[in-house]
């Protein structure tokens, strides 16, 4: 009997420790060092909520929009290729308890803009980090590590962008600062597609006025954005927000490039699609109207409601390749009605794969 028993538990012990085992070598994702979510909305005035949201999570890092760059010439500054707009207005102060990194849109039509000025983009680029120092003084205090730049650039625009980043890139670095880029997923096709030259003068100009020396992507980290990857005006998209049959493709692509450490972002928002009965694109309607049935259901209108599903997310987290061990996370974005949305768990489950 004594020795039934000794072999009966020899038999448990060495289970438990092979399901251990097993449990070991399934597990391929590094969970993120740091949980961050953007703030992208025009006023910096977080509820209460909000504060408290982030502080359940254990947020470490807010990436807060501190600005645009859109084209001077529609902006009523013919002299200027660039100029700064829709800069946010800060109703509170920016907390000291967690790393704040200030992001700024560029639109690619800045970029082109750039291009025409036949402008190194220095003097730029030394523009836009004096005034990110600036809006930082008045509303941290505190010194910032990284910067973010976002630009939905394309291959035609590659070249010039990617310049004033590294113009960008150098100053920050004298400052002690990183810099941090965007990557959206069709980006990631572009990078290896030969260039479309626009006109005769591109040849000339990205060779010798800009410095356009193969470095690889100009970031010190970049920030894959893995969110609003389908085609959102066709009726017969499943989900333009994040569909991982959308993502599937690129996956391949991602593991070839040589992409700097690499953050990744996901969505916690929605919106409603409206279409016409013969499926045309009608209008997108903000999360925030979306309980209003007046303004959709109507006759001759259909809706499709789109959320970040976290099904969605999970499976895109699993199919990514093995990030670095210093990787954050990042939700898209603060807001309480999208994220009462979601449950406790369910964001827990995102921060924590």
């Amino acid at each position: 009997m004594y020795r039934q028993l000794t072999t009966f538990l020899v038999i448990v012990i060495l289970a438990l420790c092979s399901c251990g085992h097993k449990e070991n070598l399934k597990t391929k994702v590094v969970a993120p060092a740091h949980r961050g979510i953007y703030h992208w909305k025009t006023s910096y005035d977080p509820t209460e909520w909000e504060l408290r949201w982030m502080e359940e999570h254990r947020i470490d890092r807010l990436y807060v929009k501190f600005f645009d760059v859109a084209p001077g010439a529609e902006n009523g500054y013919d002299e200027w290729a660039m100029v700064p707009v829709a800069t946010t207005r800060f109703e509170q102060p920016l907390p000291h308890d967690m790393e704040v990194i200030p992001v700024v849109y560029i639109t690619v039509d800045a970029i082109r803009a750039l291009a025409e000025s036949y402008d190194f983009g220095r003097n730029y680029a030394e523009l836009l980090v004096k005034r990110i120092e600036e809006m930082t003084k008045e509303h941290y205090g505190g010194k910032v590590k990284e910067v973010q730049l976002d630009c939905d650039w394309t291959s035609q625009t590659e070249d010039v962008y990617f310049a004033l980043c590294r113009h960008v890139r150098k100053l920050l670095h004298e400052r002690g600062i990183t810099l941090s880029g965007t990557v959206r997923l069709h980006q990631l096709r572009q990078l290896e597609q030969p260039k479309e030259k626009e006109d005769e003068r591109d040849e000339v100009y990205v060779s010798d006025m800009y410095d356009t020396e193969r470095d690889g992507i100009p970031f010190d980290r970049s920030l894959l954005m893995c969110y609003n990857t389908g085609r959102l005006q066709n009726s017969k998209t499943k989900n333009s927000i994040l569909d991982y049959n959308d993502v599937k493709p690129y996956l391949a692509q991602y593991s070839q490039h040589e992409l700097p450490n690499c953050d990744v972002a996901y969505p916690v928002y929605g919106w409603g699609v409206e279409f016409d009965t013969t499926g045309n694109f009608c209008r997108l309607i903000n999360s925030h109207s979306l309980s209003d049935t007046t303004t959709v259901n109507s006759h001759d209108r259909m809706l499709r409601e789109e959320w970040g599903e976290t099904a969605e997310i999970a499976k895109t987290q699993k199919a990514l390749p093995k990030l670095d061990k210093e990787h954050t996370t990042i939700l898209f974005h603060l807001d309480s009605l999208n994220l009462s949305k979601y449950s406790h768990d369910e964001i827990e489950a995102i921060y924590s794969r």
